[in-house]
């Protein structure tokens, strides 16, 4: 991963404890002029032809939402997100069998495009301006630059306006949380993967696709809230308030919950701005659940266009879908006996954890762990 190169890790870590010694010596002012040219160098030294692109991108949703606070026009809004869109586009020209542009880099792409689209939408329904320099350190912040947590403008611009104070405890909190951090990506997803992949070359038994899909889940759990663990506390040593991604999903006894911990700032945003822009006027049951079905198509899809992140969608949506249409979306944890409670949990985790299998194998071994089930 980009963020975990040696270079790159080293230089994002020097940035924050930087910004950290700046915010005790300089003025707030100050410190948000510099940021935005130092954040743009670091990505020109990495890559001038990112730090290009990543110019371009920016300036154009800035002028895009000045368009958007004076017209206010839905049509508008809806052109510049897709507008907006075109480079997560041409990053998965792959899937159609296509190449992107040689000058073309997509590194962080698919997470700055929901950035800037969240921009337009602060601009849309708030009525409110995006401040020039604010929006660019908004789009450029580096400990979330590549993969999240994903940032809300105005989650952004609260935090930005009113950083965290720098103390030692928070400090050792945070770097504690950067080892921990490692840990999870570097030592046990690599042992999970070595694992994982001995797994499939045994012969398939309902036992060995169970320990599979188990195995898949925790793969990606360390995977993803390892990489957030790095990210937020980074982001906290800077001085801003990082979004949690994971929320004890393990936790959770109904997909509405789970969705609500697991990876949440990108399921808060596609639920914020799509199924609650769609679904803003009350809606029956049965419609809600179809919206429901169709949010997760996009999301798996956002992933990728291939056929399996799409059946990925369809089944995360059915199982959502079904849990709408079933009024089973809450359980009160007071009202609900543990040993009902932990089974729930453990019955929502392993379907989801069996969508992992998408993420972490190739398509024929998925299909063999699937069969595996039906044998004794």
């Amino acid at each position: 991963m980009w963020y975990l190169q040696g270079k790159t890790f080293l230089i994002i870590a020097v940035f924050s404890l930087t910004v950290a010694l700046f915010r005790r010596i300089l003025p707030r002012a100050a410190i948000n002029r510099l940021l935005p040219v130092t954040e743009l160098a670091v990505l020109a030294y990495l890559s001038p032809r990112l730090a290009a692109l990543y110019g371009i991108y920016i300036a154009v949703g800035l002028f895009c939402t000045r368009i958007l606070f004076h017209a206010r026009s839905r049509a508008l809004f809806l052109l510049f997100s897709v507008l907006a869109a075109i480079p997560f586009f041409v990053s998965r020209l792959d899937s159609f069998g296509l190449q992107a542009p040689p000058w073309f880099e997509s590194v962080g792409i698919a997470f700055n495009m929901l950035k800037v689209i969240d921009a337009y939408y602060y601009v849309y329904y708030s009525g409110e301006r995006v401040h020039p320099l604010t929006y660019v350190n908004f789009m450029l912040f580096l400990p979330v630059f590549t993969a999240g947590p994903i940032f809300r403008y105005r989650d952004f611009k609260k935090t930005y306006e009113s950083p965290m104070p720098f103390h030692l405890d928070e400090f050792s909190y945070d770097a504690k949380r950067i080892i921990r951090g490692l840990f999870k990506k570097v030592v046990a997803a690599a042992l999970l993967l070595n694992i994982l992949n001995l797994l499939v070359t045994f012969q398939s038994r309902w036992y060995f696709s169970f320990m599979t899909v188990i195995c898949s889940y925790f793969l990606l759990y360390f995977d993803l809230s390892g990489y957030s663990d790095i990210a937020i506390a980074f982001g906290r040593i800077a001085g801003y308030d990082v979004p949690e991604n994971f929320k004890r999903p393990m936790l959770s006894p109904t997909f509405t919950q789970f969705w609500r911990s697991w990876h949440a700032t990108l399921s808060d945003w596609i639920r914020e701005h799509i199924y609650v822009v769609v679904a803003k006027k009350r809606l029956s049951r049965g419609v809600s659940a179809v919206i429901a079905l169709l949010t997760m198509v996009v999301m798996s899809l956002w992933h990728g266009f291939n056929m399996a992140y799409l059946l990925a969608g369809i089944y995360n949506g059915l199982l959502l879908m079904t849990e709408n249409l079933l009024s089973m979306t809450t359980v009160n944890i007071r009202k609900t006996k543990k040993s009902i409670f932990f089974i729930r949990c453990f019955s929502v985790n392993f379907l989801f954890a069996i969508n992992t299998l998408v993420f972490t194998l190739p398509e024929d071994k998925i299909l063999s762990v699937l069969r595996g089930f039906l044998k004794l």
